[in-house]
C-alpha cells in the first residue's frame, strides 16, 4: 500500500472536527450506520451493508492430506485483496509484500499445539 500523506490543511480539518465532535455525514460522536448482513447464494459468501458502504467477503477452504513425515502439520494460506474503490492506496492486480499491501499473501505453518 503506498502512503498518501495528508496536507496541512486535511490535517489541521480532521483535528478541528475531532475536536468540535463533527462528522461529515452529519453523526453524532457515537452513533453508528446501520448494519445488515446477509448471505450470497454461493457457498462462503457474505454481503455487509454499514450505512451506505456495500462490502463482499469471500471465504474458501481446501483439505489436504498432510505430507507423511509430517502428519501432525500443516499450511495455512490466507490471500486478501483490496479494490482500489476503498482507497487510492490499493493498485489492482499488484502484489505487494509490504505491510497493508493491496493484495498480500501471508503463509504460516500449523503444527501440533502443546
Amino acid at each position: 500500500m503506498r502512503d498518501t500523506p495528508l496536507s496541512n490543511c486535511e490535517r489541521d480539518f480532521l483535528l478541528k472536527a475531532i475536536e468540535e465532535k463533527k462528522r461529515l455525514d452529519g453523526r453524532q460522536t457515537y452513533d453508528y450506520r446501520s448494519i445488515k448482513i446477509s448471505f450470497g447464494t454461493d457457498y462462503g459468501c457474505c454481503f455487509v451493508d454499514l450505512g451506505k458502504t456495500r462490502i463482499m467477503a469471500q471465504v474458501s477452504c481446501e483439505l489436504i492430506t498432510p505430507k507423511e513425515n509430517r502428519p501432525n502439520e500443516g499450511i495455512m494460506f490466507f490471500n486478501i485483496e483490496l479494490s482500489p474503490m476503498a482507497s487510492p492506496a490499493f493498485e489492482m492486480g499488484r502484489q505487494s509484500g509490504g505491510r497493508g499491501g493491496g493484495g498480500r499473501r501471508r503463509d504460516h505453518g500449523v503444527g501440533r499445539g502443546t
